[in-house]
């Protein structure tokens, strides 16, 4: 395991180092009219031991960048808390030093928010969800770790023991952009007693034929791919198919640059996982036989019950949407991923028919477009005005 943790920490590196190379910041979100009062942002390294026994010996130490307000170092306040879940691929620092988001950077944004009366003093926390695969769902799995555990537990305790808050779900939000929409609409969904209202980003929703068009499956030759290299670990041992397939995947990000399959894996280890297989620990729907392929449809059904299955779960977590502040989703008309405005506009028309009260907002842009604007423009007063202050 020790060979692992080198090899996963080196990835990491990698991954971080390539996906951030070549960015530059958009614009200058430092430059100030005027002086204005300034918070404080901490990153740190928190413990994360709802990761534990993971298969790929990711750590049990997480980032988190914090944001706190300016009166906070002067008061005895205690603030309500906004959750925000990057996306796939998305290290934190892309909303805290990289302004790759139009510009955006937390702390400066939210102090001008602050000083010009546009949101209330709040903390704001920005946890990882970023693994060598790019991406957790943040969903507990047995081959991944428990990131929904992460979040719930481990980050809420951690914000809520060692800052001044209000430690309640009426004055906690969750958000998050991408696959960190998802994430947010997931967790308000399962843990209304946590977080109180919930702001996703382009999320990841399938509408009921969502997951045939999106990239994992959207070509019989992407499929093939997966099984030829499925069939190569399947003749390793257990150990060699380990490395190899955390190397493989090295290749996929840094030398092929191809996030589609990385993010086929990623999303069949948290949806799928099979801890009882060989690397990559996943029960993926195609199988050969006699040189067939024949599709699983009860392991499919794994895969469509990720970003989809939005009926079964509006029914099954009705009373937990019900008991919500607000919820938001908020989408682009122009993305590139073609199934998520599709997606969005389902999930809205089931919380409709559910009698969910819900707001469906929309703007012209695409996955990645004005990021900075929805977040300062909309999410966080969203914030501002539905939690509960002291």
């Amino acid at each position: 395991m020790n060979r692992l943790k080198i090899i996963t920490f080196t990835l990491s590196a990698f991954i971080l180092l390539h996906t951030i190379a070549g960015f530059q910041c958009l614009g200058n979100p430092q430059t100030k009219i005027k002086k204005v009062a300034e918070g404080q942002l901490i990153e740190v390294d928190i413990p994360a031991p709802s990761l534990e026994n993971n298969l790929f010996g990711i750590p049990t130490e997480q980032p988190v960048a914090i944001y706190l307000p300016p009166s906070y170092s002067t008061s005895d306040k205690k603030y309500p808390v906004v959750y925000f879940l990057p996306g796939f691929s998305t290290p934190i620092i892309y909303f805290t030093s990289w302004c790759v988001f139009q510009g955006f950077m937390l702390k400066e944004s939210i102090d001008k928010l602050i000083d010009t009366g546009v949101i209330n003093e709040m903390i704001v926390v920005i946890p990882n969800g970023l693994t060598f695969m790019l991406g957790s769902f943040y969903v507990n799995s047995p081959v991944l770790g428990n990131w929904d555990d992460f979040i719930v537990t481990d980050v809420v305790e951690y914000i809520d023991n060692k800052y001044r808050t209000l430690p309640n779900a009426d004055s906690r939000g969750i958000g998050g952009h991408s696959m960190g929409g998802y994430g947010a609409l997931n967790l308000a969904m399962l843990h209304p007693d946590v977080f109180g209202a919930t702001y996703a980003l382009s999320p990841g929703l399938f509408a009921k034929d969502g997951l045939s068009k999106n990239s994992m499956f959207a070509s019989q030759n992407t499929i093939d791919q997966y099984l030829i290299k499925d069939e190569e670990f399947k003749e390793m041992e257990e150990d060699e198919a380990k490395v190899m397939f955390m190397s493989f995947i090295t290749h996929l990000v840094i030398a092929v640059k191809d996030h589609d399959r990385v993010f086929s894996y990623a999303y069949g280890a948290a949806f799928s996982p099979n801890p009882n297989m060989k690397a990559p620990f996943i029960d993926y729907p195609y199988y050969k036989s006699d040189e067939e392929v024949i599709l699983d449809t009860m392991i499919w059904k794994n895969y469509e019950n990720g970003f989809g299955g939005l009926a079964e779960k509006i029914e099954r977590y009705k009373d937990n949407f019900l008991t919500l502040k607000g919820i938001t989703i908020d989408y682009g008309i122009n993305d590139n991923y073609k199934w998520i405005p599709q997606g969005c506009e389902y999930f809205s028309e089931l919380l409709k028919e559910a009698d969910i009260p819900h707001n469906l907002v929309k703007f012209e842009g695409g996955h990645g477009d004005k990021v900075r604007e929805r977040i300062e423009k909309y999410m966080l007063p969203f914030f501002s005005n539905i939690l509960e202050f002291e």
